[in-house]
């Protein structure tokens, strides 16, 4: 850690020593020092060679293996992009990958699971008022028993 502030020299290390006091960057900069907007360098990609063998086998190097924690009998799923290049996936990048998919079929301020919560209810209380209309022994006429006697009004 670079030391920051002025030397401070005591009696005692006055012809020997010079000692620091360390001053703490603030914190509220740190973010400013991790963001691309200001110059942080991004990761570079790192590639591999690797060799088709017969039958269309590819042998992953272990130092691949290990950063992706990738061990035999996992599942991968190959890419290809239209460029012509291969993306080859782990099951937890290829599910990120997915996130977010159908987002733009939202409506923006409606919240999809509230709208679900609500329909659930309301078959719950559906299903309520048939359970005590079948306990009263007055059977509740369903929606296809009403579509089916307006059809058997139209043939008379």
């Amino acid at each position: 850690m670079k030391a920051r502030g002025t030397p401070r020299t005591t009696r005692r290390t006055q012809a020997s020593r010079v000692s620091y006091r360390v001053k703490p960057a603030p914190s509220a900069h740190r973010i400013r020092d991790t963001t691309p907007e200001f110059g942080a360098p991004e990761p570079v990609p790192v590639a591999f060679g690797v060799v088709m063998a017969d039958r269309g086998r590819l042998v992953l190097p272990v130092e691949v293996r290990e950063r992706l924690h990738i061990k035999p009998g996992d599942r991968l799923t190959l890419r290809v992009e239209p460029d012509g290049t291969m993306k080859l996936l782990t099951a937890a990048a290829f599910a990120r990958s997915l996130r977010g998919m159908f987002k733009h079929l939202g409506v923006p301020g409606r919240s999809i699971v509230d709208d679900l919560i609500a329909e659930r209810r309301r078959e719950a209380r559906m299903e309520e008022e048939d359970v005590r209309a079948m306990l009263a022994g007055r059977p509740r006429p369903r929606l296809g028993d009403l579509r089916r006697a307006g059809a058997d009004r139209g043939k008379r």
